[in-house]
């Protein structure tokens, strides 16, 4: 089993960072009055990714490493990627909104966000849902195992450990789908002549291409994190959780008056490393 405090450490490390870009994007996001509907609902898919993230952080050290390295690591890179994406659209964001002030959208701030901005919004808020997707899948299969844990597998447990895998193989095929359709969205803007740029600004064509970019560096992280998952929402790897759970007990060694003699609790297993020398 990897160590599971190594692998927390890690993700606890990638977890605090994500949570400050969510929630100073949110911040953004919300002092906008009057937001375009595709904004207003950005800030949902902001709100529970965060909600998401911090869900993340209750699972426990036993869980991660049940889990295993390749899981965590994955995980890291999916997070990472949406805070990246976080933070270049909040500096994006400040930018379309610089004519605005105390929150109030400038008619022409307005125009450019809920109009000649709206796929790069969808962009972002279709990044941020895929994110949330595989973090809530994580949880799920981390709770499945502290589910088991000292318990037998019941036919109601089968049936949730066949659910769950099917939620990750139905995630897996989305982000297959969803990595089509943007490498050809990407293949088109790099494709696109001088005329469509005459409309679309260069400026603004890189800032869609750098988006678009990061859609699909997500989505990519994302398909290896499931893949990683997948295995472990398996019937056979939770029943063997179950087992390596059920065999680790722990050990409470009390001694006597004049440290003689000594009391034990139930052990798992048998007891080695401990030596008795004389009065």
């Amino acid at each position: 089993m990897a160590d599971p405090l190594s692998i927390t450490a890690s993700i606890v490390g990638i977890v605090g960072p994500a949570l400050h870009g969510t929630r100073l994007l949110l911040e953004d996001l919300q002092q906008l009055k009057d937001a375009p509907k595709t904004v207003k609902r950005l800030v949902e898919d902001v709100r529970s990714v965060g909600a998401a993230l911090e869900l993340l952080q209750s699972v426990e050290e036993r869980e991660w490493g049940l889990l295993g390295a390749g899981v965590a690591e994955q995980a890291e890179t999916t997070i990472s990627s949406s805070t990246q994406a976080c933070n270049l659209f909040r500096a994006d964001l400040q930018k379309w909104t610089r004519h605005s002030e105390d929150g109030k959208l400038a008619w022409l701030d307005r125009a450019n966000v809920g109009f000649f901005k709206k796929d790069q919004v969808k962009a972002m808020s279709e990044q941020l849902q895929s994110c949330k997707l595989a973090i809530n899948l994580i949880v799920g299969v981390a709770t499945l195992y502290s589910s088991v844990r000292n318990s037998h597998i019941t036919e109601e447990i089968k049936k949730t450990i066949s659910t769950k895998q099917d939620e990750v193989k139905g995630a897996i095929t989305t982000a297959d789908k969803q990595l089509i359709v943007l490498e050809s969205k990407v293949e088109e803007m790099n494709l696109s002549d001088d005329d469509e740029e005459a409309v679309t600004p260069a400026e603004g064509k890189t800032e869609a291409l750098r988006q678009l970019e990061e859609e699909v560096n997500g989505v990519k992280a994302s398909q290896k994190l499931l893949s990683e998952l997948l295995p472990k929402s398996q019937e056979e790897a939770v029943v063997k959780a179950a087992a390596s759970q059920s065999q680790s007990g722990s050990i409470t060694v009390t001694f006597g008056d004049n440290s003689s003699g000594f009391n034990a609790g139930i052990i798992n297993g048998g007891v080695s490393g401990i030596s008795f020398g004389g009065k």
